[in-house]
């Protein structure tokens, strides 16, 4: 054989081989989306809103619309179910806006108390706990609401029912909770709810410490109202367990958290976008819970009548300016709407709640999230 029909068979062979390699990754990848794209099929999809027509405040910096994504998490109380993507079937039990730095990865979490006295975005503009807001007018109101409040500019959104919570804890192998003496009564009369709406057994807890917790315990640990000081103490717990989840995540193999997935994708509702949700999961790994906060950071808690014991902020004025401050940092650029101050002046003229100091008056500082290695 010539060295000229050598040099040919040479370069055909390496040729059949560059071809079979292309194959192969295009077969990889279109395992890889179909992959993706079954797990995604799973969550309740909301494709009811219309982006562009939710109200978002005007006073939104370039800061927030670039450099930050800001999504609202909704924890609900469907105890019996339902269309999560609707009003009318549940309240928001847990309402956390999530920051994310698009350049450092960095996630910033403010957890508003279910119980803040707010300006609702419904049809009467009434005041009145935001809890209310998902219950009379499903994930769009409740996203106007914060951003009519806050200066937002929250559009997307993902709901879960307590049972996902419950189901992905238990998928996770539970998580490691400090349970204090005095919460063990609460979570435990709580448990006996969450056995009976989800089906899932479980034994009470009855030692405190830190321990490992299983789906059903924690989610009832995270439910505890009726300890210390009621929604504050709630809200840290609610934190507690979702940064719990994300350590015992990032410590887990490809099969633990493929079943996870399973178990909890079903039990979720959102409007992200599936483009976008694999723009963000590519980055999971990366991800930093930094720092977490309760809002109102200053506030006091009066009794209304009617309207009940509720979470005034005092005054939501410059509690928006302190939740700008924690939730985009070196945002130099946000000044306090117009629409902001309205709706400051008039909590403070129906509750007689300022930015006086009152006996009963609390600030809270900002945790530090510890996730572990």
């Amino acid at each position: 054989m010539s060295r000229t029909r050598k040099k040919k068979k040479g370069k055909k062979l390496g040729l059949i081989l560059f071809i079979e390699v292309l194959v192969f990754l295009a077969l990889l990848a279109c395992f890889a989306w179909y992959y993706v794209n079954s797990k995604l099929d799973m969550m309740v999809e909301d494709d009811s809103i219309n982006k562009d027509e939710i109200d978002v405040s005007d006073a939104a910096t370039d800061a927030m619309e670039e450099d930050f994504t800001t999504i609202a998490l909704f924890g609900l109380d469907a105890r019996e179910g339902g269309d999560m993507t609707k009003s009318g079937v549940a309240h928001s039990d847990a309402i956390i806006i999530a920051s994310i730095d698009n350049k450092t990865k960095e996630v910033r979490l403010a957890s508003v108390y279910r119980d803040c006295f707010l300006e609702l975005s419904n049809n009467s503009n009434s005041t009145e706990k935001v809890t209310h807001a998902y219950i009379y007018g499903g994930p769009e109101c409740s996203m106007e609401t914060l951003n009519k409040n806050l200066d937002l500019n929250i559009k997307e959104y993902v709901a879960v029912d307590f049972k996902a919570l419950t189901k992905a804890i238990d998928a996770l192998g539970g998580v490691t909770i400090d349970v204090k003496s005095k919460e063990i009564d609460n979570l435990n009369h709580n448990l006996e709810e969450q056995v009976r709406v989800t089906g899932i057994y479980s034994e009470g807890v009855w030692s405190a410490g830190e321990q490992t917790l299983n789906g059903t315990q924690a989610t009832a640990y995270a439910r505890i109202r009726k300890v210390g000081n009621g929604d504050f103490e709630r809200t840290q717990r609610q934190r507690a367990v979702i940064t719990a989840m994300v350590k015992k995540a990032k410590q887990s193999d490809l099969s633990t958290l493929n079943n996870a997935i399973d178990e909890v994708l079903p039990l979720v509702a959102t409007n992200i976008s599936r483009k976008q949700i694999l723009s963000l999961a590519k980055d999971l790994a990366s991800y930093d819970l930094s720092e977490n906060i309760g809002f109102p950071l200053s506030n006091t808690t009066p009794n209304l009548g009617s309207k009940g014991s509720v979470v005034v902020p005092a005054n939501l004025l410059s509690n928006v300016e302190n939740l700008h401050e924690f939730l985009y940092p070196n945002d130099n650029e946000y000044k306090p709407s117009s629409e902001v101050e309205r709706i400051s002046n008039a909590i403070t003229n129906e509750t007689g709640v300022g930015d006086q100091f009152t006996d009963d008056k609390k600030t809270e500082e900002p945790t530090q999230t510890n996730q572990g290695n």
